[in-house]
């Protein structure tokens, strides 16, 4: 199974490994240049945790041009790129016999580049098949137990610039750092440093803009130490799933 690290397919793999058995689950998680350290170490400790047997699968997808070019399909070619990457370590490990399951949900639009190119892999959504929301995921999340369930949600780094605008090492290092330090600044809530123009748009839960605002010039200064022109904070609250 698939496992980000988010709350999705930690709750997934907990299903899995309490109903298929841990010695039939194995969790596969993605190591990229637009996967973030802190989805990657929940990712370790999740797996853990369940003591289920964890294989990291590093993958490059600034190699494909249309991922490197943020074009409208990078998230199908990232996918592609991504699921090849698994199924390849499974087959050097001699593994044949298996499903390929993921935590997508009944939220997620159905037919968006990404999810259609996990469907041309035979890539299993359990959530979707059964119709189960995001909001059920994180209730039963809370009911297990699992320390990730009031996680803020997250994607991948690639979100955070603008389409068409080519995706670069550097930039999406300083934007995780940067997401991190605000973080620090505000608290572990769901941030999102968007790169527009040379500027970063901050955008944040509404309960934490007042303090946002207060702290307006030391997060100003934290931006422009990353090499971006300033950072704006958006009037519009950043809504978590």
């Amino acid at each position: 199974m698939m496992l980000s690290g988010g709350v999705d397919s930690s709750l997934l793999a907990y299903l899995a490994a309490t109903w298929l058995g841990r010695e039939n689950t194995i969790a596969v998680t993605v190591k990229s240049p637009l996967t973030y350290k802190r989805d990657l170490d929940d990712a370790h400790r999740i797996a853990d945790m369940l003591r289920l047997k964890h294989l990291i699968v590093e993958v490059d997808e600034l190699l494909n041009h249309h991922v490197k070019l943020n074009t409208p399909l990078r998230c199908y070619h990232c996918r592609k790129m991504r699921v090849s990457a698994i199924k390849n370590m499974l087959a050097e490990l001699g593994l044949s016999d298996y499903k390929l399951i993921d935590g997508t949900n009944a939220d997620e639009v159905y037919g968006r580049p990404g999810i259609k190119a996990l469907r041309e892999e035979g890539v299993l959504s359990p959530y979707l098949i059964f119709n189960i929301s995001k909001s059920e995921i994180r209730r039963m999340a809370y009911e297990v137990h699992l320390d990730v369930a009031s996680k803020p949600p997250n994607s991948c780094k690639a979100t955070r610039m603008e389409v068409f605008i080519e995706l670069n090492l550097s930039v999406l290092s300083a934007v995780e750092e940067l997401e991190e330090e605000l973080r620090e600044l505000l608290g572990d809530v769901a941030i999102r440093a968007r790169v527009v123009d040379g500027y970063v748009r901050v955008e944040i839960p509404e309960d934490v803009m007042k303090i946002a605002y207060e702290r307006r010039q030391e997060i100003n200064e934290l931006t422009k130490a990353k090499g971006f022109n300033g950072a704006l904070l958006s009037l519009k609250p950043y809504v978590r799933s």
